[in-house]
């Protein structure tokens, strides 16, 4: 085989795999909160419909009402559409799509330039995250970085990915995924989710603050917080510890509820309404 011809054999064959993968990736994103979607039937054009996801997780469909759809693959409900739609049609097929993804969102916090969060309209990968939230800056202990998944950690090494170029370590992120490059392990802690200001808080030097300290410290909590399910990510040993605090009740009671102190290197996460 001349030069040319492997070479375009190779093109063609990336070209082959990077088209079975997108399907691949589209067919896997899970529906969330104000995520537009096509739905149609086979054969019953008047019910083709157009729908966004309510912030709670919901879209109204005709003849079935009000479906949960967050938390779904496309396919997912497709199946779920069809089960409520055979007491009215017989043999109903669904189609689902995605017409705008809304929903996409990351948060990067620590030592990178521009921490918050990131939305999407696709898939991001956390590379392509860290290149969004500005790079990291130079105080940022790579060593030390990982990627929150609810009450996992994901193994990638940073260092590999971005001083090495090690794209085996380039996940990709799913929303509401939380991406800690420790900038000062030491004498910070982490605040990210439905705050006003999300980032890096610096501890007091004569003493730690509390999650209700650092929750003012970071503007308080937005439109759409959830603040009874605050979450603190505690490194403890070689693992992460995931606390739950009922910030709500808390700041309901401050007399009976206890404040919680927290320690340096601790993520305060507080998550969206309805998603958790």
């Amino acid at each position: 085989m001349s030069g040319r011809l492997r070479t375009l054999f190779v093109t063609v064959s990336l070209l082959w795999l990077l088209l079975a993968v997108v399907p691949l990736l589209a067919a896997e994103y899970v529906i969330g909160a104000a995520d537009v979607l096509f739905i149609s039937v086979l054969g019953h054009k008047d019910l083709d419909t157009v729908s966004s996801v309510t912030p709670g997780g919901k879209i109204s469909f005709p003849l079935v009402g009000d479906v949960q759809a967050a938390g779904l693959t496309a396919e997912e409900l497709a199946d779920r559409l069809a089960r409520a739609l055979s007491e009215k049609i017989k043999s109903p097929v669904v189609s689902v799509s995605l017409r705008e993804i809304n929903s996409y969102r990351v948060y990067v916090l620590g030592g990178v330039a521009r921490p918050g969060v990131l939305s999407s309209k696709s898939e991001i990968t956390l590379l392509q995250a860290l290149a969004l939230a500005g790079g990291v800056t130079p105080g940022a202990d790579l060593t030390l970085g990982y990627v929150a998944r609810g009450n996992r950690r994901l193994d990638a090494d940073f260092r590999k990915l971005v001083m090495q170029g090690d794209l085996s370590q380039n996940i990709i992120l799913k929303p509401e995924d939380v991406v800690v490059v420790p900038a000062s392990p030491k004498n910070a802690v982490f605040v990210m989710g439905e705050v006003k200001n999300p980032g890096t808080i610096p501890l007091e030097q004569e003493s730690g603050l509390t999650i209700l300290q650092v929750l003012a410290r970071a503007g308080g909590f937005s439109q759409f917080a959830k603040p009874s399910r605050t979450v603190i990510i505690r490194e403890e040993g070689s693992g992460k510890q995931i606390i739950p605090v009922d910030v709500e009740k808390i700041m309901d009671n401050p007399q009976g509820a206890k404040d919680v102190v927290l320690k340096p290197g601790d993520v305060v996460f507080v998550p969206q309404g309805g998603l958790f």
